[in-house]
């Protein structure tokens, strides 16, 4: 069996999934070399970064599971669904309990040992009685009318009795389903904050990173921050980075910011493909800074996408070893490590951090 647990995100990591992609294998029927030829080289190194982020964390002594790429039921030719690569879009553990969002089959293997009375999938939890809900087996989850998850995992921080949920679902406030789980939470001893995703400064793991007690990366310099973590060290990254990328800046109006793959901005086979096709695979890289994605191993270590002064600078001033995992492709799929995986087990209680 595997257990689960997680009461916040800087305790010692001992069990995480690490996502991964459709192999360039569900895309022979590309014919076209100017859209396959680049696609494979994304998805090759992708893989190849992903293995090496499964290895670093392994040799930290954590045990690393994988989605079961080798069954995968997906046509590629008929529908492009999203793969398994961020995990933590997918679930995420509170407490002691897995509540999947997106219920993929990759993860069968994994969800067949985790005992039955601590996993949550939606058909359990979702209000039915909520007429703008449903649920489609044929995409395999939850879908809103705005195509927006009901349970936005990568949205939720732990701090010990503290969780912090923001959502980007219209009407949030008298949401059945938020109150649902504002409710289940505080009766497992949790005091929950839920804001909109505006009040936190964007979306969940792309804008703000619990370090360790009292240390926090952010990007935005906002007044929540300051009233919810009173004398806590924060740092405020300023998003600078695609000013200094030119051949971005290319790319960008043809696709509105969303993606990038290095060498391809005057592809326009590719870029067709992409976005008539593949719209489910990438995100809004634009407004990511991947500096603030990272991945706590403990209090101590933290996994990070690639140096930034700044940022090492901080880690050094509060003794945080950062190691470097780079996802070269990060861009394409606008995800960094903390997107890439999701923490089954860390060691740790639920402590009070504001006592």
């Amino acid at each position: 069996m595997i257990p689960v647990k997680g009461y916040c995100t800087f305790h010692p990591l001992k069990t995480s999934l690490v996502g991964d992609v459709f192999p360039v294998e569900k895309f022979k029927h590309l014919k076209d070399d100017r859209i396959l030829s680049p696609l494979a080289r994304v998805i090759d190194e992708t893989r190849e970064d992903l293995e090496n982020l499964s290895s670093t964390l392994k040799g930290f002594g954590v045990e690393v599971l994988r989605p079961n790429m080798a069954e995968t039921p997906v046509d590629l030719s008929t529908y492009a669904r999203k793969p398994p690569q961020q995990t933590r879009d997918d679930m995420v553990v509170l407490g002691e309990n897995c509540y999947v969002a997106n219920n993929l089959p990759e993860y069968q293997h994994i969800f067949d040992q985790i005992d039955s009375d601590k996993l949550f999938f939606p058909k359990q939890y979702m209000d039915y009685t909520d007429s703008s809900y449903t649920y489609d087996m044929q995409i395999n989850g939850p879908q809103a009318p705005d195509q927006q998850r009901l349970l936005s995992t990568s949205f939720i921080h732990l701090l010990g009795k503290d969780l912090f949920w923001g959502t980007n679902q219209p009407g949030w406030k008298d949401s059945p389903l938020i109150r649902y789980h504002k409710e289940k939470w505080e009766s497992e001893g949790f005091r929950v904050h839920i804001q909109a995703q505006e009040e936190m400064g964007g979306h969940g793991d792309a804008t703000w990173c619990i370090l360790k007690p009292g240390v926090i990366v952010t990007l935005m310099d906002i007044q929540n921050y300051k009233d919810k973590f009173p004398g806590w060290d924060i740092l405020y990254l300023e998003d600078k980075y695609w000013d200094q990328l030119s051949a971005f800046r290319k790319m960008k109006n043809k696709v509105g910011g969303k993606w990038w793959i290095q060498g391809e901005e005057h592809n326009d086979q590719l870029i067709g493909y992409v976005e008539s096709w593949l719209g489910d695979w990438v995100g809004y890289c634009e407004e990511t800074v991947f500096e603030v994605n990272m991945l706590s191993v403990n209090e101590e270590c933290v996994i990070v996408n690639n140096y930034n002064k700044q940022v090492f600078d901080f880690l050094k001033k509060h003794k945080i070893e950062p190691i470097i995992c780079e996802q070269r492709h990060r861009w394409f799929w606008d995800g960094g490590v903390h997107c890439l995986t999701q923490d089954l087990y860390r060691e740790g209680t639920q402590e009070d951090y504001f006592a």
